[in-house]
């Protein structure tokens, strides 16, 4: 601590080995540096559901060695720094550090729960601007970053920070700064919007940050969020992460039922707990809980929001917009398969109609129309 004309003077002193790089940016920058082109098709495929949380496919200690040999290199070295550069931006306010990013970048976030069509608007988005989606990296591609989530602290997060909020904005600086590179670099056809370079983003964990998001990626933000019966979208999310559990209990398998239980913990259930549930019960609540925060969250997200149904009507026609706006009509629209409502279970079915009445109020007390009726019809 340091006094100067009676101003006192804090210097605070973090290093990577408090605050490493998340294993997620550090694999990206080593394929960057290599000039080898990347592979996309883990997240582009259909019926892919991540199976490693974000950040925490290598340990520490292997990140650490992953920095050293980056650090050797100029190039390694200065994308690190302007990661950490973003990072500090982020953590003080600096909004002056964000005004070119915002300047030279328009983002287009699809936000929505797992298995609700996010990802067939953002691939369709992607292909509208020039980009196949098999060439776009998962860490921009699908829904693991940037990082955000109820809050955690002290727990294993992986090889970023153990305190949740400072977790976000360091993926989030992480995030930027892939984006300039990726983006930036004019990979695929980088279509404009006005003088801007418009990014896709699959923001399932934005309602978690709203405020972050919209601070970070600037005002002229756009979201297109995606909403699903809950009956189909817990069929879908079983079926992503390897069937219904043998005895009916939640388990966590993949990525997409951790949030589920991410969500859950912040409602005071223990992991025991969590472990003995229906599953159906512990999605539900998932559920309600994720399109209440949505409700709440939204139009700090972006003021310029489109609500869409899940739907193959719906969907599609999306698409098309999408390449009508950036001209691309020649852009490949892929099918959009929805399962006969009929075989979902009428008991689920019905236990879903309080929770899902309760989220369309929610969604009217805070000006917002929840598509009840086009959510009924449940694809």
């Amino acid at each position: 601590m340091f006094a100067h004309g009676g101003a006192v003077t804090v210097r605070i002193t973090l290093t990577d080995e408090e605050l490493p790089p998340s294993g997620d940016f550090i694999a990206f920058l080593r394929q960057w540096i290599s000039g080898a082109p990347f592979d996309g098709t883990s997240w582009a495929r259909d019926g892919h559901a991540r199976a490693i949380r974000a950040g925490t496919g290598a340990s520490r200690q292997q990140v650490l060695r992953d920095v050293s040999a980056l650090v050797e290199s100029d190039e390694g070295s200065r994308h690190l720094t302007r990661a950490y550069e973003l990072f500090v931006a982020l953590l003080v306010g600096d909004s002056d550090a964000l005004a070119a990013i915002h300047d030279r970048f328009r983002f287009i976030l699809v936000v929505g729960i797992p298995r609700s069509g996010g990802k067939y608007l953002t691939k369709q988005l992607f292909r509208a601007l020039g980009h196949d989606p098999n060439t776009v990296p998962e860490v921009l591609g699908h829904d693991a970053y940037p990082d955000a989530g109820p809050w955690r602290f002290g727990e294993g997060l992986g090889s970023v920070s153990r305190n949740g909020w400072t977790t976000s904005l360091q993926t989030t600086a992480e995030y930027l700064t892939m984006v300039e590179l990726f983006f930036g670099a004019g990979a695929g056809a980088g279509a404009q919007s006005g003088h801007s370079v418009v990014v896709p983003s699959k923001a399932t964990k934005a309602p978690y940050a709203a405020g972050l998001f919209r601070s970070a990626f600037g005002e002229n933000t756009e979201a297109v969020v995606t909403v699903r019966h809950p009956v189909p979208a817990c069929v879908s999310t079983y079926e992503a992460c390897g069937g219904y559990p043998q005895d009916g209990h939640f388990a966590v398998r993949r990525n997409i039922e951790r949030f589920c239980a991410r969500e859950l913990i912040d409602l005071g259930f223990t992991r025991s707990q969590i472990s003995e549930m229906d599953y159906f019960d512990a999605y539900l609540r998932y559920w309600e809980n994720y399109h209440s925060r949505l409700a709440m969250s939204v139009a700090r997200i972006s003021p310029t929001h489109t609500v869409v149904a899940y739907g193959a009507d719906a969907f599609v026609g999306h698409a098309r917009r999408f390449a009508t706006r950036f001209g691309a009509a020649d852009c490949q629209i892929e099918p959009f398969a929805v399962k006969d409502p009929t075989l979902w279970r009428t008991d689920w079915l019905e236990r879903a109609e309080q929770p899902m009445n309760r989220v369309a109020a929610q969604w009217a007390r805070a000006g917002l129309e929840f598509p009840l009726d086009a959510v009924h019809a449940a694809w």
